[in-house]
């Protein structure tokens, strides 16, 4: 009867130490110097992305799980793999993204990578820092990657679920003590 009751305690605990998802707005404009080449597509729409707990060169790494918006006016389908990419997102460094980026499929068929030009906890230089590749025209152009997290005033209903289970386990244990005591 312990056992059985450590193991539902064990469980349940197990339970709230799952991962949790973070959200992101993200934007890709085409901002800088035309001899360089505009992000021929620009784009925004959200991101979500779950901590992986590595540390690159101090920038915390978050896997990309899954991203909704639109890029040149069609619809994002999801992530793809396309050019290499990884879907690692650094949101507390200037990098934002590594050289491998994130891929995207397109409502109109097309592949994109958008990717950073430099390393996670590099010196970055303000300006143009990240490059979209596009599946029918190679290297497209330079412009800025933007991301901004979105805070969640409320709570998931699993969380309240949670939370219920917890308390109703809590105070079957102490009705059991109170009725045997």
């Amino acid at each position: 009867m312990k056992l059985t009751r450590f193991a539902l305690v064990a469980a349940f605990a197990l339970t709230t130490l799952a991962a949790h998802a973070d959200t992101f707005s993200w934007s890709l404009t085409a901002a800088g110097d035309p001899s360089l080449g505009y992000f021929p597509e620009t784009g925004n729409g959200t991101i979500t992305a779950t901590q992986t707990g590595v540390t690159v060169s101090g920038a915390t790494q978050w896997e990309i799980s899954s991203i909704t918006g639109t890029i040149g006016g069609n619809g994002i389908l999801g992530l793809t793999d396309y050019l290499g990419n990884d879907n690692f997102l650094y949101a507390n460094d200037l990098s934002l993204l590594d050289p491998n980026g994130f891929s995207v499929e397109t409502s109109n068929g097309e592949l994109i990578n958008i990717f950073s030009f430099y390393n996670p906890g590099s010196v970055v230089v303000p300006g143009n820092n990240f490059g979209e590749s596009i599946s029918d025209q190679g290297f497209a152009g330079v412009g800025t990657f933007s991301v901004q997290a979105q805070n969640s005033p409320v709570p998931e209903p699993s969380t309240f679920l949670m939370l219920g289970t917890g308390l109703a386990g809590a105070a079957g244990v102490l009705r059991r003590r109170f009725v045997r005591g």
